[in-house]
Order: C-alpha cells, then structure tokens, then sequence
C-alpha cells in the first residue's frame, strides 16, 4: 500500500472517530485525537493531520449552513427558508451574518453550493449582461 493510501486511511479513521451523536463532528472527541497524536506522533503525523483537517471541515460542511444577509433580521429570513422547506433548521446548524457588501437580499452557503438573491447579485448579472 502506498505511503498518501495510508494516510488517507488514517485520516478517514480518525474523521471516523470523532464523528458524535446526530452523524456530528464532536469538538472534545477531535480534541482528544489530536492531543494523542501530539504525545505519540505516527509517521508523516503532518500529512495526516491535513488530510484529517481537510475531511473534518468537509464534514462539517454538510450540515452548516451561511446564511448572509442585507437588511432585515437574520432570523426572520431563516424562518422564511426553512418554512419553503428549503433548509431544515433541525438538521443543520444556521449561522446568520449580516454582510455589509449585499444590498438589500441574501446568500446561503450550504456545502459548496452559493445560492444569492440580492440587489447587488441581480446588477452584477445586468453590468454582465450588457458587457
């Protein structure tokens, strides 16, 4: 088995462990690995910790959502989301941020996937369209 095949193996294992209640990464149990992995560092310990770092925030974001907004109360625009069934409030975690650069509407982030409906998005796709 190659040397990145052992440590991605590694990486999922320790992603695999720190994974609590509700299919959530659990902040003490990704604290415990990594202070086990400070005391008894494994061969290419630093590849490792990147690879599980990367797959730690993949992770998390599947159930988090961004949810930026211009105008209004942040709550009120989630209510909104969740009502269309368009987020389930229940299964992700919601973080609203009230983001000077929209004009007046709103951004969610979910996984990698943006989705925008503001003023600014909307004249932005105008100054395109006519470029």
């Amino acid at each position: 088995m190659s040397s990145n095949n052992k440590v991605f193996k590694i990486a999922q294992l320790l992603l695999n462990q720190s994974i609590g209640e509700n299919d959530r990464v659990d902040s003490d149990k990704v604290s415990a690995i990594l202070n086990e992995l400070r005391e008894n560092p494994p061969a290419k310990h630093i590849e490792i910790l990147k690879r599980f770092g990367f797959l730690v925030r993949r992770h998390m974001s599947s159930y988090q959502v961004s949810l930026e907004f211009k105008g209004g109360d942040g709550s009120e625009i989630t209510n909104s989301l969740c009502k269309k069934n368009f987020i389930d409030h229940h299964a992700t975690e919601v973080q609203a941020v009230d983001c000077p650069s929209l004009i007046a509407g709103f951004r969610v982030k979910i996984g990698d996937d943006v989705y925008e409906d503001s003023i600014a998005n909307r004249l932005n796709n105008v100054r395109k369209a006519l470029l």
